[in-house]
């Protein structure tokens, strides 16, 4: 009788293996599906279809409720460009998400705060600046052009919000290099030029 124990007991370890290898193999498939849902739904946010690139920005984090806060990123970079982010270059960066459609408290703005505290990395900006350029270049060429302005406005709003002391004395506009500079070179990839 003992005998007939051990076939028994390594029967209920298969099947117990067998369990929680199909258990295993269902959770990687929700997670697939999972993946697959937020691909699609932050490449409506997005407006973007190129796989690659809606690759990087998942990997940076970024997911359909914090979409809003990604496309305005260029503003955050804006107002990190001497190193440091000045109270009114926060306070306008909020009230311009705020303006298009960012609400306070909405996990995209809890987002604009929390990289307005803490720089993001240099790929974050860069693959927000792709992904509003891609977003723009479906556009025929003349409301493109006015897309671009347009965000290029808001970058210098950003810019000069700080102000400093030319400004204050009517001398300068308040954009210091670093910042004409970030606007310059986010400017021309929303265009899809170069130099």
């Amino acid at each position: 009788m003992s005998r007939d124990l051990f076939p028994d007991r390594e029967r209920s370890l298969e099947e117990q293996y067998a369990r929680e290898r199909d258990a295993e193999l269902i959770q990687k498939l929700r997670e697939k599906a999972r993946l697959e849902e937020i691909s699609a739904a932050l490449a409506a946010q997005l407006a973007v279809s190129d796989p690659a690139l809606l690759q990087r920005v998942r990997d940076l984090g970024v997911t359909a409720d914090t979409a809003p806060a990604f496309l305005l990123a260029p503003l955050v970079q804006v107002a990190w460009a001497e190193g440091a982010v000045a109270p009114r270059e926060r306070e306008t960066v909020l009230r311009l998400a705020e303006q298009r459609g960012v609400a306070a408290g909405s996990p995209a703005h809890a987002q604009l705060a929390a990289w307005l505290d803490r720089r993001p990395a240099d790929a974050l900006f860069d693959a927000a600046a792709e992904v509003v350029h891609a977003g723009f270049a479906v556009l025929p060429p003349a409301e493109r052009e006015e897309r671009v302005r347009a965000y290029v406005s808001a970058m210098r709003t950003v810019a000069e919000s700080a102000g400093g002391l030319g400004k204050l004395l009517g001398l300068a506009t308040g954009v210091s290099p670093d910042e004409a500079t970030v606007v310059q070179q986010v400017a021309r990839t929303l265009r899809g030029t170069q130099g």
